[in-house]
């Protein structure tokens, strides 16, 4: 059964997640092959940088949702790899993994990464949200128009009478493709802005299904985009129909 979901996650990645996108290569289907050949082989994921440990305290941390190591789906070097402990750092921007009766943490090479899946997250790496080369983002919707989230993270100070405490202060990013072009999006407005020619449709798009991108400003983005796919693809075209938030579902959308 897993292998079918792998399959499928595969076959979505390879057409929805193309290089011309910005985003990494995803293997095609025969990296099942590969990883069923070399099921017990795990050097390569151990073999890289040693993480450095945060030499400060701090009052949280820079980890994606969790501190601890999440199991999930990986495929690196165009290999999968199912039930690997992860963690994403968002200041450092860097993947981890770990194995369970393993000290050492090693920090995997982003020119070999390809994605993967954790904590209900697909991760992707990208070249569009930034400036400033490859960057893990969240792939949130697939489809015609991708939906992507990065992370802004900073240290901030705090004085008191006990003395100085530092915090990552962390703000969420959100983008959407159109001709292979990431526009952020930071409000309902600016992305009304992009769909300039069904504006009117999606305003009362919104209003009938009580969008509130105040409280739920994610899952109103997703929703609007792909109301908006629904309404530009032919009437006879498979998406006509309903369009799956992310990788047919896969992973999850948050």
């Amino acid at each position: 059964m897993k292998t079918g979901i792998i399959i499928f996650f595969l076959f979505f990645c390879g057409i929805l997640c193309a290089q011309e996108k910005g985003f990494a290569t995803i293997p095609p289907a025969d990296a099942i092959l590969n990883y069923l050949a070399e099921t017990n082989e795990y050097s390569v994921l151990f073999s890289g940088k040693i993480e450095t440990p945060y030499d400060r305290r701090f009052e949280n941390h820079p980890y994606l949702e969790t501190d601890q190591f999440v199991h999930g789906d990986l495929c690196y070097n165009q290999v999968v790899y199912q039930d690997i402990l992860m963690r994403l750092d968002l200041f450092r921007d860097e993947l981890i993994v770990s194995f369970p009766d393993k000290i050492n943490r090693v920090v995997l090479e982003k020119e070999k990464f390809n994605y993967a899946v954790f904590n209900g997250y697909n991760i992707i790496t990208s070249t569009n949200e930034t400036k400033t080369g490859t960057t893990y983002v969240l792939l949130l919707r697939a489809g015609n128009y991708p939906v992507t989230k990065k992370y802004q993270i900073k240290v901030i100070e705090k004085y008191s009478n006990r003395g100085n405490r530092q915090s990552f202060y962390i703000k969420e990013l959100y983008f959407v493709y159109i001709n292979d072009m990431a526009y952020p999006v930071n409000n309902k407005n600016s992305l009304l802005k992009l769909f300039a020619d069904r504006n009117k449709e999606l305003n009362e798009y919104a209003k009938l299904h009580k969008l509130n991108f105040r409280k739920q400003y994610e899952q109103s983005v997703i929703a609007l985009v792909n109301h908006y796919e629904t309404m530009k693809a032919p009437s006879n075209s498979p998406e006509g129909g309903e369009i799956s938030p992310s990788f047919g579902g896969i992973g999850g959308s948050r």
